[in-house]
């Protein structure tokens, strides 16, 4: 196990409402981070507002607040909108997908194919200076170039970062539209997830 003085200094929050998952993750990223946990959306938003988290981890399906609830919390408040966020879920709908990624989620673990190497991987890639923005899918590379070229563009003529005002998950599903390759790619994450 890694010395206090030679861990990386990115906060981890573990948002899960199930203790044993929960403690797994946290044997697996307590190594590296200093992991703080929540066993529910409610609790996970207030403690990340006193403590900010770099990276959360937030499972769908939870009490009281479930995880795409969380997400806007999150997007929505100032001090938390740029949180990197890996949502955890074991429901790989199309609607919680799409749900999920219009939220702003930064990427996925389905818990049905979970392995601990996936889960390091993905907190790495966030933890790292400049880590990825969007949801790791077979064409992230292409919608990363573009959030990329967005935000050179947008911070040239806006100096002050602000965060975008989220919509509701239900007039986010209502306004989605997705072109052909859009829907192809959505496909295709569907299929490598079944």
């Amino acid at each position: 196990m890694l010395q206090a003085s030679e861990k990386s200094n990115a906060r981890i929050l573990v948002i899960d409402d199930d203790p044993l998952f929960r403690n797994l993750m946290v044997s697996f990223l307590r190594r590296e981070y200093f992991v703080s946990v929540a066993s529910d959306g409610s609790e996970g938003f207030y403690k990340a507002l006193e403590y900010p988290p770099d990276i959360a981890i937030v499972d769908v399906q939870m009490p009281v607040w479930d995880g795409l609830q969380t997400l806007k919390a999150f997007r929505s408040h100032p001090t938390l909108c740029n949180t990197k966020i890996i949502m955890l879920t074991s429901d790989a709908s199309k609607g919680t997908v799409i749900a999920a990624i219009q939220g702003g989620a930064n990427d996925y673990i389905i818990k049905t194919s979970f392995s601990k190497t996936e889960l390091l991987d993905k907190v790495r890639k966030f933890a790292q200076p400049g880590g990825g923005n969007v949801a790791n899918t077979p064409n992230s590379s292409r919608r990363q170039n573009s959030v990329t070229a967005t935000n050179t563009v947008s911070q040239q003529m806006e100096p002050v970062k602000t965060c975008p005002e989220p919509a509701s998950i239900e007039d986010q599903l209502g306004e989605l539209s997705l072109d052909k390759s859009e829907e192809e790619m959505l496909e295709e994450i569907m299929d490598e997830w079944e």
